[in-house]
């Protein structure tokens, strides 16, 4: 083989490693399993993980815009006991992106609806959202940091977004369970709900409103 074709060769091989290298998020190491994702009727089905993005790039995404419809609920896994580690917020070409990273041990579950009183768990005090509409994620499976050995996201609460998710509200954990409220600027745009592993997170993609 000449040197030329080696080179040719040899380049090519290296691209297709770059791209098996980035997740959905853009972290290293790609989903370990299947992600359950939620469809239009709102049943969840398993299915390959979304093609990889940027979580804070505009560009260069290939995913569609989400089409589903809420409310949708999963099961956590028998037994889990997860801390959220942390929450960003992306925007993309078609739609916007919240993760909740999680720590511990097993798979999430997750009741997502949209709501119109947001508030606290058990005290049911009002918390106010920015935004045209909110949608509640009620993430399941969850412990206190001494039951998951993981300590839990202390950052900035609510957490500034972007584009049309201008605000996320985490609450702490109760019974088993903690809520983010997203804001969303538009009226009760599609959503499309993905739980990746390696690492644990789930996955809100927020159709662009109008």
């Amino acid at each position: 083989m000449s040197n030329t074709r080696l080179m040719i060769a040899l380049g090519a091989t290296t691209v297709l490693l770059m791209a098996g290298c980035t997740s959905d998020d853009g972290s290293s190491g790609g989903p370990s399993t299947v992600t359950v994702t939620s469809t239009r009727d709102g049943t969840v089905t398993p299915s390959d993980p979304p093609p990889a993005t940027g979580i804070g790039s505009g560009t260069g995404t290939a995913e569609p815009a989400p089409t589903g419809s809420v409310p949708v609920s999963h099961p956590a896994s028998s037994g889990a006991r997860l801390s959220v580690t942390g929450v960003r917020v992306g925007h993309h070409n078609a739609f916007d992106r919240v993760v909740f990273d999680l720590g511990g041990t097993g798979t999430p579950g997750w009741r997502v609806d949209y709501t119109d009183s947001p508030a606290q768990p058990g005290s049911g005090k009002p918390i106010t959202v920015s935004g045209d509409s909110v949608l509640q994620v009620i993430l399941t499976g969850l412990g206190y940091p001494m039951d998951t050995g993981v300590e839990e996201y202390s950052g900035p609460n609510p957490i500034t977004g972007v584009h049309n998710v201008p605000q996320v509200h985490l609450t702490g954990v109760f019974e088993g369970e903690a809520v983010g409220f997203i804001g969303i600027n538009g009226e009760r745009p599609a959503v499309r709900v993905t739980a990746l592993t390696n690492p644990t997170r789930l996955v809100i993609d927020i159709a662009h409103a109008g």
